[in-house]
Formats: structure tokens, C-alpha cells, sequence
């Protein structure tokens, strides 16, 4: 019984915390085409590898479709919490992983995608 008190504690700090750090984001905000630059290594590429259309709906929900190089499609469904976000993704050939995601003071996307193949650091701009 003390374990589960101690876990809903934590779940429930957590979720405060969460909260507490994250300043709240207009979703519709987020409604476009996004460039992906490589971020992996603290640099940030010249150009865009990736591109990523992102969509919203019902509240805090967004469906993402992006290219990778070498026409692979992939596309995501996730939300925004404050913001913060996350998407689940797909690609054409199967592979699968999650990104997460925070929208800067300059309201660009530092994001993570990770799965069992996939570390991928980047930056999302708007497309021009």
C-alpha cells in the first residue's frame, strides 16, 4: 500500500512539474509545412533534410506526415501539452519510433526522434 501512495505521489509531482515549466503554446500554431534541419552533433545544418506538414484537431492533437530522403514517407499522430509535444510515427516501411518536441522562444520545434534504428536531433523551422 505505502508503494502505491508513493507512486501516485510521484506521478502527481510529476505531472505538477511538468506543468509548471512549460509555458502554454497556441496549437494552431503549429498548423503548417516545418523544415527539418540536423541537430545532432550542436550544429545545425545549412539546409533542410526533411520536411514535415503538421495538422491539429480536437484541443491539443496533431497528425504529422513528413518525406525523409529517399522518398520515405512517414507520418505521426501525438499532442501538445504547454509547450511540449510528442508524436507517435510510422514509416512506409515499417519502422517505428516517438519524437518529442519543444517549441522555442522563437517558436521553432527542438525535437528528438528515437526508436530502435533511429536517433535523430533537429531543429524545425517553417518552411518559406
Amino acid at each position: 500500500m505505502k508503494k502505491i501512495f508513493f507512486l501516485i505521489i510521484i506521478c502527481i509531482s510529476s505531472q505538477l512539474a511538468f506543468t509548471q515549466t512549460s509555458r502554454p503554446v497556441n496549437v494552431m500554431t503549429l498548423n503548417g509545412t516545418w523544415d527539418l534541419y540536423e541537430n545532432s552533433n550542436g550544429t545545425i545544418g545549412n539546409t533542410p533534410d526533411q520536411s514535415m506538414n503538421i495538422m491539429t484537431f480536437d484541443g491539443n492533437k496533431i497528425v504529422v506526415q513528413g518525406i525523409s530522403p529517399g522518398n520515405t514517407y512517414w507520418i505521426g499522430l501525438g499532442e501538445l501539452r504547454g509547450s511540449e509535444g510528442y508524436f507517435d510515427w510510422r514509416f512506409n516501411d515499417g519502422r517505428y519510433g516517438q519524437t518529442t518536441f519543444k517549441v522555442d522562444k522563437n517558436g521553432n520545434l527542438d525535437a528528438l526522434s528515437l526508436s530502435f534504428t533511429v536517433e535523430y536531433k533537429y531543429l524545425a523551422k517553417r518552411s518559406e
